[in-house]
């Protein structure tokens, strides 16, 4: 055991101590924020000022157009050539002209000359502005009131109950759903990436003959089994800081948005109507929802089912890359039956998410090669709607007992591959080698 801990703790000091670790952990989740967030910031504001012409002798939709969301609207009298005509103070972008008949039934089209090309989303807002005015002033030539419009139009309400009684949460759900998919999407990542990172690391040590060093003072099964360990406490302390990165970045997003809506309130406002925010129905559903989920057991499931599938997948990831000859290229065909499961479990995660308890979410969170993909999907709905206590037991078992089975086959496979040089290598043959004593 000793030995095992002195290997692991080799990989471990070896592999923080890489510039790439360091630049993963510490670099890539900022510089991913960074570059989303300036993608979005781009894509979806528009502070500029757009000034608007309006040609309108029938008066019908110019006096109802405010200025506001970035629009400046302008009285015109007639249609203006050049922009350079224009003062410089009175410059505008484009000019709509309203016919008179802008708010009949049968009328469906306003044109607008532009001086400058406007964007889709300032094209959007400008036709929501008219589309409303015009839909107005359409009910008030037939003498029907807006706001009846409005009262039967108005949405209904569809409230869900158990069989038992208890309202269900339809917040709780949608961030159950979120949950669920994120923590299913990251359980496949650390899987594939890291599962891989054993191979090449048993890789590395094989083509540069370091293991025949070290496997005279070791056995096969304690170097594998330390290298799993080593490579998996790399993982897990990089998951960490990203972890804690994204709940700061969560907690600063909240108090930058909380101090925008306390400086967004009146100045004289009184003290108990601002106290009355917290009170406010809708803010209290938000905040049941939030904590309506079982936070402590959604975390220890997440740890159970990412130590045992990391090992095993890290077992077989191990068993092909001490298997592999002198040509790295050898390992493609060797990985497609370790990698399939995965890509598997991630179709299941789209049906669990859905539908938690659907058969086939049911059967791929028994099965232990999509389990920790899919039954992480289905524990964030809560226990037991998402998953029966003791399709949860049953599932962890079978982790359990099937973790320690490959580990004890890859075991067997690592030993002789990992001195096997140049020869090319099949699944049938390394099938052969769990047999040899």
């Amino acid at each position: 055991m000793k030995k095992i801990f002195l290997i692991a703790y080799r990989d471990f000091s070896i592999r923080i101590r890489n510039k790439t670790f360091l630049i993963s952990t510490l670099l890539l989740p900022i510089g991913i924020v960074l570059f989303y967030g300036t993608i979005f910031f781009f894509t979806s504001t528009d502070t500029d000022t757009h000034r608007i012409g309006v040609i309108d002798s029938s008066q019908s939709i110019f006096p109802k157009l405010n200025n506001e969301d970035n629009f400046v609207f302008k009285s015109l009298d007639k249609v203006i050539a050049s922009r350079e005509d224009i003062e410089e103070e009175d410059k505008i972008d484009a000019i709509l002209i309203v016919p008179s008949h802008a708010d009949s039934i049968s009328f469906g089209r306003i044109e607008i000359l532009t001086y400058t090309k406007l964007g889709m989303l300032t094209k959007n807002k400008l036709e929501a502005k008219l589309q409303n005015i015009i839909e107005t002033n359409r009910f008030e030539r037939i003498d029907i009131d807006i706001k009846k419009i409005e009262e039967i139009k108005s949405p209904v309400k569809l409230v869900y109950r158990s069989i038992s009684g208890g309202e269900e949460n339809e917040l709780k759900e949608g961030i159950a759903y979120a949950l669920s998919f994120g923590l299913g999407i990251m359980m496949y990542v650390i899987l594939t990436i890291y599962g891989a990172q054993v191979m090449r690391g048993v890789m590395e040590e094989k083509t540069n003959r370091i293991v025949e060093i070290i496997i005279s003072s070791v056995r096969p099964f304690e170097l594998l089994l330390g290298k799993i360990i080593g490579i998996g406490m790399v993982s897990f302390l990089q998951l960490s800081v990203w972890g804690s990165f994204i709940l700061i970045i969560n907690l600063a997003i909240g108090i930058v948005f909380g101090i925008h809506e306390l400086k967004s309130l009146p100045a004289d406002m009184p003290m108990s109507a601002a106290a009355s925010i917290a009170s406010n129905p809708e803010f209290l559903h938000a905040m049941q929802g939030l904590q309506s989920i079982d936070y402590i057991p959604i975390f220890g499931l997440f740890i159970f089912y990412f130590i045992s599938g990391f090992f095993l997948y890290s077992s077989l990831f191990a068993a092909v890359g001490a298997s592999v000859g002198d040509d790295p290229q050898d390992v493609q065909s060797l990985m497609m039956p370790i990698m399939m499961p995965i890509f598997l479990s991630f179709i299941f995660l789209s049906k669990s998410v859905n539908n938690p308890n659907c058969t086939e979410a049911v059967i791929a969170s028994m099965i232990p090669f999509t389990s920790p993909v899919v039954m992480m999907s289905r524990v964030v709905f809560g226990i037991p709607e998402g998953v029966p206590l003791w399709q949860l037991l049953v599932s962890m078992a079978i982790m359990l007992l099937t973790m320690v089975f490959f580990i004890f086959l890859a075991s067997r496979i690592y030993k002789t591959g990992i001195l096997l040089y140049g020869k090319k290598v099949s699944w049938k043959e390394m099938i052969q080698w769990i047999f040899i004593k």
